[in-house]
């Protein structure tokens, strides 16, 4: 070891040049074989990134302007339009899908309501029936299915006797209507 720094010191001085600007010339390649393209690479892809935010931010106002809360309000009520059956024939309905799960509707009480202020009409219509409990569940969840401008506001379920398999029920069902 001390003799390669004792011939260094002697002899050093010009290859110490020639290593230092080898090192110079090498850096410069790589520079311009590596670290060039490289940016290149990165100015490219910062553009096609602005291009992507400025995509996103157009698309993102039209969703804004289409999500506004007024319409999805105007789109709410829409459906009730376009969906809603006239009372008559969903009344109808009812009686209908009742009769096919062989339950009796003798005899309901029915509301007309127009709350201030509101877009939509009610029709409250309450309904005592009697059947067992998979029946009665196949009714509601088949007029909720077919009807899907009702709600079904409460249904209360009572049996008389512990071993009698048949329930009395009082559900209340609401039509909700466009005036």
């Amino acid at each position: 070891m001390n003799r390669l720094l004792w011939w260094l010191r002697r002899h050093g001085q010009p290859y110490a040049l020639t290593a230092g600007l080898a090192l110079i010339a090498a850096a410069l390649a790589a520079q311009w074989l590596a670290v060039g393209p490289l940016g290149r690479q990165i100015e490219t892809a910062q553009t096609q990134r602005e291009q992507r935010d400025a995509t996103l931010e157009r698309m993102s106002d039209a969703l804004l302007r289409q999500d506004a809360p007024q319409a999805r309000l105007d789109q709410f009520y829409g459906h009730f339009a376009t969906h809603g059956a006239p009372l008559a024939l969903g009344l109808e309905r009812v009686h209908a899908i009742a009769a096919a799960h062989q339950l009796e509707m003798k005899r309901a009480e029915y509301r007309l309501s127009h709350p201030p202020g509101q877009k939509l009409d009610r029709y409250r219509m309450v309904v005592p029936i009697q059947g067992d409990y998979t029946t009665l569940r196949a009714f509601v969840s088949a007029v909720l299915r077919e009807l899907p401008t009702l709600s079904l506001d409460q249904i209360q379920l009572q049996r008389q006797d512990i071993a009698d398999g048949r329930l009395d029920a009082q559900i209340t069902l609401t039509f909700y209507l466009v005036p």
